[in-house]
């Protein structure tokens, strides 16, 4: 296969996609919205390793932002993000226009099941619609893969596993760590947003989290003590304006009753005009009982 290209149509991936699969390479997809950085790198690093050929999508999706929200802010830089997709080896950056990806939209809404109308879905009830939307066109473009997706978008981790499951797709969804900056704070695209201040307290969001994983792990079952922990924890930021906290199940997203398998700690806060999101894995240790 040739170098480093940056293709943005269909018929020109689709092509390339049968000669890397015509010489039995196997197929790694790296879905964004650009404005690359290490979060997107380290999903870029985990194909280039296990798969031959490595595509990263660059498509700002006008459908997962409500009225209200960032699309026409959104930061983008191009020429930032081919640097960076080059520089860790992507073989091929797939940019399509809005009129050449919207060909392969349904036609009617996606059905979508319960996970999507609590937290990031309460909060922002059109955003599911469209990533999966998008999602689904470019599995349906780039055909059997395995796709990366970073697990700071937990709940939207959890939504594309089940498109994956529920529409039988022939792509196995790989689930990669949040990268986070020297303080804890996870990298985001909308970090860009925060002022210096914004920026200094941001970081009680992990604190925040670690205070609850901490007490899961000494063996505290009751998810209203874990989640009056977190929130007395980022309330201690003056400019944190919380969302929501939450603790689910991790493998079904479902709110338990009470803790007794792993865990995840959700939560989503403002700071400013930044809405940042955040989780963490949280277990009991054997043998600690509350």
């Amino acid at each position: 296969m040739s170098s480093f290209q940056v293709l943005t149509t269909v018929k020109e991936l689709r092509s390339y996609l049968e000669e890397a699969r015509s010489a039995g390479s196997s197929i790694g997809l790296v879905p964004t919205m650009g404005f690359l950085h290490e979060g997107h790198a380290s999903l870029i690093n985990a194909s280039t390793d296990q798969r031959d050929v490595t595509i990263v999508s660059i498509y700002v999706n006008p459908l997962q932002f409500s009225p209200d929200e960032d699309f026409s802010d959104y930061p983008r830089d191009i020429s930032s993000d081919l640097k960076l997709c080059d520089k860790h080896g992507t073989d091929v950056v797939f940019a399509p226009s809005e009129e050449e990806i919207k060909t392969f939209f349904p036609t009617t809404p996606i059905h979508l099941r319960e996970v999507t109308k609590t937290f990031e879905g309460e909060s922002r009830p059109t955003h599911f619609q469209g990533v999966a939307t998008v999602v689904m066109a470019l599995f349906e473009i780039v055909g059997e893969s395995h796709a990366y997706f970073g697990e700071k978008d937990f709940q939207q981790l959890t939504v594309v596993k089940q498109l994956v499951e529920d529409h039988e797709l022939p792509i196995k969804i790989v689930g990669c760590a949040t990268v986070r900056e020297e303080d804890g704070l996870a990298k985001s695209s909308r970090n860009v947003y925060l002022s210096a201040d914004e920026r200094s307290q941001s970081s009680v969001l992990y604190q925040a989290l670690k205070v609850g994983a901490e007490a899961v792990s000494r063996g505290e079952t009751s998810t209203q003590i874990i989640e009056s922990l977190i929130r007395e924890t980022i309330e201690t930021s003056p400019l944190a304006k919380i969302d929501y906290v939450g603790v689910v199940d991790s493998s079904s997203f479902e709110i338990p009753n009470k803790i007794v398998t792993e865990v995840r700690l959700l939560v989503a806060c403002n700071f400013g005009q930044a809405r940042l999101i955040d989780n963490l894995p949280a277990k009991k240790k054997v043998g600690s009982d509350h």
